[in-house]
């Protein structure tokens, strides 16, 4: 899942070498050392580093509003640091950092999973806790598109949603242009739509998926646009 409903800032991609494997290997959070269960309470923050491998870059490129992350050499310079701050007012949920990692001249686009939490240690809210009877856990998925997707005019929209209704925002990364915006009503927990826009502005985008309710799920997925010519 990725991010947060209010839009997503694209960070200075400050690239270093990272990864513990060879550069055969399929790029995935596994073989980077960033494959982990993460909650970092609001308010604050989450450091981890990760053996430094010379055939591997990886960059963090955005992030969701209301979190700060960054890659960094470590003090030894034989790893890097993964750093990630959240802020205290960030709405706790399942949230992604989109990461970049070029490996022998490909480029590959990873999320990295994370909750935010009460700093009380309560559940993120990635789920609804309740003691009514009959009562099933918050949902927000999102088939189409997925991180990185080549999105243009006429794309679809879809996925699955505990509530009624879905919005959604299609924006540049930097969140200061609204391509498209809508509501979409979910049928037996699935939705859909086509998301018609023109681009005058950019070629990275972000798309915010959330539930329209104070305590809703939201999502935030990096998407790109073709380039002309």
């Amino acid at each position: 899942m990725f991010g947060f409903r209010l839009g997503v800032a694209a960070l200075a991609a400050v690239t270093f070498m990272a990864g513990a494997c060879a550069s055969a290997e399929p790029v995935s959070l596994e073989n980077l050392g960033l494959s982990m269960e993460v909650d970092i309470q609001a308010g604050g923050a989450f450091e981890v580093t990760v053996p430094v491998d010379p055939d591997t870059r990886v960059s963090v490129v955005a992030a969701p509003r209301g979190v700060t992350a960054a890659i960094s050499e470590a003090p030894d310079e034989r790893q890097l640091l993964l750093s990630v701050a959240v802020h205290s007012d960030t709405p706790r949920g399942a949230y992604n950092l989109a990461l970049l990692v070029t490996r022998d001249g490909r480029a590959y686009e990873l999320g990295w999973p994370f909750d935010v939490v009460d700093p009380n240690g309560g559940s993120p809210a990635g789920t609804t806790v309740t003691t009514q009877a009959g009562s099933v856990d918050a949902l927000l998925t999102v088939d189409s598109p997925q991180v990185g997707t080549v999105f243009t005019g006429g794309s679809v929209l879809r996925g699955e949603t505990s509530s009624p209704t879905v919005a959604y925002r299609l924006a540049s990364a930097r969140g200061d242009t609204t391509l498209a915006e809508g509501t979409v009503t979910a049928f037996d927990v699935r939705f859909s739509t086509i998301v018609g826009f023109t681009n005058t502005c950019c070629i990275e985008m972000v798309l915010e998926v959330f539930q329209p309710t104070p305590d809703g799920l939201a999502l935030t997925i990096p998407l790109t646009y073709p380039e002309s010519g």
